[in-house]
């Protein structure tokens, strides 16, 4: 942890007004070094505005938020997702940046679709402090001695073929892709190329027990066949991209958002690309324009109005954006955008030219998910582990998953 969370939740003092909030995210140290970077600027140009900031992984990141939440202390400025946006809006925990404060954060250069991501009920919970997609991180080197051209769309079962090359060409010491069967991320896409999602508008799970079953019997197809890692290397998936198997070079490729690319390429140590998902329907590839990270502003929070002004300066801000780059995405200011679309070398031009790729096929965002998504991600998770160890047939962890869901979404 960068620094101390003691001193978190606002306090007033000093003289001319001088306030102190606390922003916390989750991400990795690179990231954090650039978010640092950019509260400096924040506080250069707002000298009555302290900014004490924290940072971890992203388990940890909302165990933290939780008992903070719980003993009434929440970050005056934290980092949302979609898992959690609907349990801290309804337990009335994030400011509404519709009334009050909230006003002074401007998405007037935000697309409008992105922006209302956001928005329960019609109150603003969380404002999208990023775009990105779904993608297919990999290793070029990898799969190009193994004989494969990755430029080409994919079947499932070609990729499956494809990632058994790999796994074959290293001895199978290192498998052709991370096991994908506990990520709910991999599963929602696979889902909405099949017409369907992770969640109904009303709040229920939007796929049935044979859904999960083919997907986990697809997930099993590749570990059994070697094409994807081993139980004991996956179970170190939720951590950060230096810790998964990926960023371990335990295996060529994984499933994760292209905002995280650069920092698995960080972690790997060479250039990595970015594909598309494999899709039985390339009319479908089923991946759609993603806030990858929100911000909101506790209801909670004493200084609410210095909140809501670094909120709008980290999404409006040229020379933020330009800090920011796409660590966590392409912007969501156009104007920022575009600015940064015309300058942007490395991987922030692989992420710029990703996404411009895919432009016509990214599909409309989700509803904001039910409360309990976050623990569904988790049962998810948990379940497939058992099936990856052989301690469960998927039609017993089918079962059991759907039994426990029903808990969890009540």
């Amino acid at each position: 942890m960068a620094i101390s969370l003691a001193a978190c939740g606002t306090q007033s003092g000093g003289d001319g007004g001088d306030v102190t909030i606390s922003f916390a995210w989750w991400g990795s140290d690179s990231r954090a070094t650039i978010t640092k970077q950019a509260v400096e600027l924040f506080q250069q140009r707002n000298p009555t505005i302290k900014v004490q900031t924290t940072f971890s992984a992203y388990a940890a990141y909302w165990e933290k938020v939780a008992t903070q939440t719980a003993g009434g202390n929440p970050p005056d400025v934290m980092t949302m997702d979609t898992r959690y946006l609907s349990e801290y809006g309804e337990r009335k925990v994030l400011l509404d940046l519709n009334e009050g404060a909230g006003k002074q954060v401007s998405l007037a250069d935000v697309n409008p679709e992105l922006a209302n991501t956001g928005v329960i009920g019609g109150k603003r919970f969380a404002v999208p402090w990023a775009q990105n997609t779904s993608s297919l991180v990999y290793d070029p080197a990898a799969y190009q001695a193994a004989g494969v051209d990755m430029t080409a769309p994919m079947t499932w079962e070609q990729f499956r073929v494809a990632a058994e090359k790999v796994s074959a060409s290293k001895g199978f010491q290192t498998r052709g892709v991370t096991d994908f069967g506990m990520i709910d991320s991999a599963l929602e896409i696979w889902l909405r190329q099949r017409g369907k999602g992770m969640f109904t508008p009303d709040g229920k799970l939007g796929f049935g027990e044979q859904d999960l079953r083919e997907y986990w019997e697809l997930a099993s197809r590749f570990r059994t066949s070697k094409a994807a890692s081993d139980a004991e290397v996956t179970a170190s998936y939720n951590t950060s991209p230096e810790q998964a198997p990926f960023g371990k070079k335990l295996t060529a490729a994984e499933f994760a958002y292209d905002s995280v690319y650069p920092s698995y390429q960080k972690a790997y140590g060479t250039d990595l690309k970015v594909a598309p998902y494999p899709s039985d329907d390339q009319a479908n590839i089923g991946q759609y324009r993603r806030p990858s990270m929100f911000l909101s502003v506790s209801a909670r929070g004493k200084a609410q109005d210095a909140s809501a002004k670094l909120v709008n300066f980290l999404i409006n801000d040229p020379e933020a954006g330009k800090i920011l780059g796409t660590d966590r995405g392409l912007p969501p200011n156009l104007k920022i955008r575009a600015q940064l679309a015309g300058q942007a070398t490395g991987t922030n031009k692989t992420i710029f030219d990703y996404e411009a790729s895919l432009e016509a096929k990214l599909g409309p965002a989700p509803a904001v998910p039910p409360k309990g998504a976050g623990a569904i991600q988790k049962l998810l998770q948990r379940t497939y582990e058992e099936v990856a160890f052989g301690r469960l047939s998927v039609d017993a962890a089918v079962s059991r998953f759907f039994s426990e869901a029903q808990k969890d979404l009540q």
